[in-house]
């Protein structure tokens, strides 16, 4: 990979486990962490939604199984150059003038610093942006000055710690313009070395734009951290598999940002094709091209043998907020079909046809019969399973025509019965494959078979 001038880097280049699900279990995250010292990130930022001690039990000491576990991915991260950055998120039950708790989160700190972490993170995510405790109610104006003052007592507190490196603080409204009262008020009061989180305009954000990143700048006067809620495929997301490359950030986007991390899936071994192109994207923004990045990715993934069976499969499944063409070769087959049939090249045009749909199946069956990494596999089964078995609907969907198109009625009936059979099984399976361009298919196969009933 190439690299850019100094000045168009970011400081910080990261992968965030900050998703609802799962969390990674302690190998997967030892693994990724060995994963991101290769691709060249600097910071990993421990969030899963779903520990409740960084969330619901968060005033609980941890264990020392669980402070032994933290120490070993300290340790490995810091022999990977990666800064191991703790995140809590305290916000439903702190109350914020309360020194008990301040001396709580003060202490829980304290226990992950003794484990060698030097890098801390207070999440204020998804929680009511109203002072909720009658004593915060009393104590401050609105919400933004509580979490000011919660994150000035705690720098001030860890930032005398030898060797603490960085505060990182999630707001509780992280998305916008960047301009509204609550974030402005945030940055323009938060020590200048404490670096704020920001996802854009939106939560998922389509693009991330230098100009968006000046504004937030000019509002709250700190540069973004961006947290990008790429490649993460959690709650509604759940049934898209994102494994597409990183799109749509601006090529100068390092030079308005403090730093860039990605959430990543729950799927630990599929995230790394997306998150190997968004290395690539922060090594060398000006150079980026996606679909490359993501073809040396699926190579390293996936090993150089099923690569492009795997790319086949992934061009129908990369359909996400950053990338609204679903299925765009096998919509244009479709196409091209019509007109071919429609102006008497009926026979090429259904050969044509039914061999991109055997093609579908056999590229499912050799990933499911041959690809080497089996946790990729494991993780991606679903969608693949469900990608073959709309190869097998386009092939009787092709049958169905010829017949009813030759005059075999009896063969006819016989291929719209399976058909209907393998459009239920299809549709009954949750992920999103081919988007909508199957069904629009099946629909318009269906449709003639109905006007030809009349």
């Amino acid at each position: 990979m190439s690299s850019v001038s100094e000045h168009a880097r970011f400081a910080i280049t990261g992968v965030i486990e900050g998703f609802y699900g799962p969390p990674w279990t302690h190998q997967e995250r030892l693994d990724m962490i060995g994963f991101l010292g290769s691709c060249g990130f600097n910071t990993y930022i421990y969030s899963p939604k779903e520990d409740s001690s960084l969330r619901d039990r968060w005033m609980q000491p941890h264990s020392q199984q669980e402070l032994d576990q933290f120490r070993e991915w300290a340790d490995a991260a810091s022999k990977q150059g990666i800064s191991f950055v703790y995140a809590i998120s305290p916000g439903f039950g702190m109350e914020y003038a309360s020194k008990t708790h301040l001396q709580v989160l003060k202490d829980k700190f304290y226990s992950l610093y003794r484990q060698g972490v030097r890098q801390f993170a207070l999440l204020y995510d998804d929680i009511p942006l109203q002072l909720m405790h009658e004593g915060d109610q009393a104590a401050f104006s609105h919400l933004a000055e509580a979490h000011v003052a919660t994150a000035r007592w705690i720098w001030e507190e860890i930032n005398a710690w030898p060797e603490t490196k960085k505060l990182l603080v999630c707001p509780t409204q992280y998305c916008g313009m960047g301009d509204e009262p609550y974030i402005t008020y945030l940055g323009r009061h938060l020590p200048r070395s404490v670096e704020l989180f920001w996802t854009g305009r939106f939560v998922c954000s389509p693009y991330l734009t230098s100009q968006d990143a000046m504004r937030f700048l000019t509002y709250t006067q700190c540069c973004p951290l961006y947290w990008d809620n790429y490649p993460v495929n959690d709650l509604a997301m759940a049934n898209e598999l994102h494994i597409g490359p990183l799109r749509n950030r601006d090529h100068d986007l390092g030079n308005y940002a403090a730093g860039y991390v990605a959430n990543a899936m729950s799927s630990s071994e599929a995230s790394k094709i997306p998150l190997m192109t968004a290395a690539e994207y922060l090594q060398n923004p000006q150079g980026y091209l996606a679909d490359a990045a993501w073809d040396r990715a699926i190579e390293a993934v996936v090993g150089r043998k099923h690569a492009a069976a795997f790319r086949r499969f992934a061009e129908h499944v990369q359909g996400s907020f950053l990338h609204d063409r679903e299925s765009p070769e096998l919509l244009e087959a479709f196409l091209q079909f019509r007109f071919h049939f429609l102006q008497g090249n009926r026979r090429d045009a259904l050969r044509q046809l039914q061999d991109l749909f055997l093609e579908m199946e056999m590229t499912a069956d050799e990933l499911l019969n041959g690809l080497e990494n089996r946790k990729l596999l494991a993780e991606c089964r679903p969608w693949i399973e469900k990608y073959r078995l709309w190869g097998m609907v386009g092939q009787a969907a092709v049958s169905l025509i010829d017949a009813g198109t030759e005059g075999k009625m009896a063969q006819a009936a016989y291929h719209l019965l399976k058909l209907k059979k393998l459009v239920k099984r299809a549709e009954a399976m949750p992920q999103k494959v081919c988007g909508n361009v199957m069904s629009m298919f099946v629909d318009s196969v269906l449709q003639e078979v109905k006007k030809g009933r009349q």
